[in-house]
């Protein structure tokens, strides 16, 4: 079990504030924002991050591949084919580079054993990680599968992801 420990002082000395990402939406907030997912089950918790720009993304991905209005790329962060697209040209908007983005995830448990049988949580995570590679995004770390749920964080001030379980803290 890992403790969680108090805030830096980086994080103490900013005003930070706080934006969730329902299923399948997205956000981006630069530096000293925090950017939260919670109650990732068989659900993908996509964080990109670019240290140079201190501009940070997440998505909440939840199935693994479909199509979705392109009008509203708010939404499109539903299915995990479009998902790494969308929430990367966004970081673009926000003066991130793609040579400087880096990606993190979390989730795709097994969560309820009588649809297990799908995969959904495993077939997330592949196509997650596909999308990834097809963009050139680099994966530097993961916490995913198992069968429990999970909320994330990423704190934009310095790109670490916080994953929280009932069995405790990580941040990866």
């Amino acid at each position: 079990m890992v403790i969680e420990q108090s805030k830096s002082e980086s994080e103490s000395e900013c005003e930070v504030k706080r934006y969730y990402a329902g299923i399948g939406e997205m956000r981006v907030a630069h530096n000293p924002h925090q950017l939260i997912i919670m109650g990732l089950g068989s659900c993908i918790g996509l964080a990109l991050y670019d240290s140079h720009a201190r501009v940070g993304g997440i998505a909440h991905i939840m199935l693994p591949d479909g199509k979705c209005d392109d009008s509203n790329t708010g939404k499109c962060c539903k299915f995990a084919n479009r998902a790494v697209p969308v929430l990367l040209n966004e970081m673009l908007k926000h003066k991130a580079r793609k040579e400087w983005i880096v990606a993190k995830i979390a989730g795709g448990a097994s969560v309820f054993s009588t649809i297990d049988m799908l995969q959904i949580g495993k077939k997330n995570t592949i196509v997650v990680k596909e999308s990834l590679k097809k963009e050139g995004i680099k994966l530097v770390a993961e916490d995913t599968g198992g069968n429990c749920a999970r909320t994330v964080t990423l704190n934009t001030c310095n790109g670490e992801f916080i994953v929280k379980t009932k069995e405790g803290v990580k941040r990866i």
